[in-house]
């Protein structure tokens, strides 16, 4: 009969083995849309959010499931650093790939005599930095991790796997406290990034919906219709991220100052983490539903006749 730990641990990997196989499917086909069909910038940012959360799946995962099983762990403090340091990175790494496509594809569907129209003219020459900005934000905030390692002082006792993540972090120290304290406060402004730019898109849809109704003619009635899906699209994986994110910081700063944390605050935050990277690359393959035909017919069909550039 199994053990609770061993049920547990099932369930983790079969939410990190249908996330990922999930992650990399996305990951190829905006790869390959970029690359063969049509170059989008769009494409960019989700390439972005499909490796980050594929990786997230992973580090975070992996290391859940290795303590569930009790795996005897392999690693010194070194190791224990760098596996700490590969969680923190993508989870950044995924918020700001989501607020950017967020922005992006509120930008994109703004009305040219809005207060955004000089922006959306320069916008694909704004997406490269952004992304790269991303990059080396992320790198630089969450080297403090490895650097201030100090080995595993708040933690619950757990006497088999490796104590990575915020489990190696002591909340009594200072320089501990004022790293959880700006991640917290990172992880709500991209919150309200995203709130924001979520309004703005859902205010435009709103004024779309009353201008087509005055309209006839079929072709401008399917170029609205095929923006909007893929507004609805983003607007439902913000509200996905938002849910599975808005009480995470909460329970990482309640395992940060209590030494010895019950067993359900940590699955809670594990499963809240590793929820929207396993949903987000079903919701954005749906964006669009010849992006797996396209694979199949004709390469000037597609993104180019549903998605123009913008």
């Amino acid at each position: 009969m199994l053990t609770y730990n061993e049920i547990l641990a099932i369930v983790y990997l079969q939410l990190i083995g249908i996330g990922f196989i999930g992650n990399c499917i996305l990951l190829f086909l905006n790869t390959f849309s970029f690359l063969i069909i049509y170059r989008r910038l769009k494409n960019l940012i989700i390439i972005q959010l499909a490796f980050s959360n594929a990786m997230l799946l992973l580090f975070r995962g992996m290391p859940t499931i290795t303590r569930l099983l009790r795996v005897k762990c392999l690693l010194d403090n070194f190791g224990i650093r760098i596996i700490t340091y590969m969680q923190t990175i993508p989870r950044g790494l995924s918020l700001g790939s989501t607020c950017l496509l967020s922005a992006f594809q509120a930008i994109t569907i703004s009305p040219n005599n809005s207060i955004w129209a000089q922006l959306k003219m320069k916008i694909s020459k704004f997406t490269n930095p952004c992304i790269l900005l991303c990059w080396v934000f992320n790198l630089l905030l969450d080297v403090v991790v490895p650097i201030y390692y100090t080995g595993s002082k708040n933690s619950t006792d757990i006497k088999d796997g490796c104590n990575t993540g915020y489990r190696i972090i002591d909340m009594y120290d200072q320089n501990h406290m004022m790293f959880a304290i700006i991640t917290c406060v990172h992880d709500y402004l991209f919150l309200f990034l995203m709130t924001c730019s979520s309004a703005y898109m859902i205010l435009i849809l709103d004024r779309h919906k009353k201008h087509v109704k005055h309209i006839h003619s079929n072709s401008h009635s399917i170029k609205i219709s095929a923006e909007t899906r893929a507004t609805q699209a983003i607007l439902f994986l913000v509200g996905t991220f938002i849910l599975f994110n808005v009480f995470s910081p909460i329970l990482i700063l309640h395992m940060l100052y209590f030494k010895y944390t019950n067993n359900w605050v940590t699955h809670s935050s594990n499963f809240l983490s590793l929820g929207y990277p396993t949903v987000s690359p079903f919701i954005l393959i749906s964006i669009d539903n010849k992006m797996l035909k396209s694979l199949l017919t004709d390469r000037s069909k597609g993104y180019i006749v549903s998605h123009p550039q913008k």
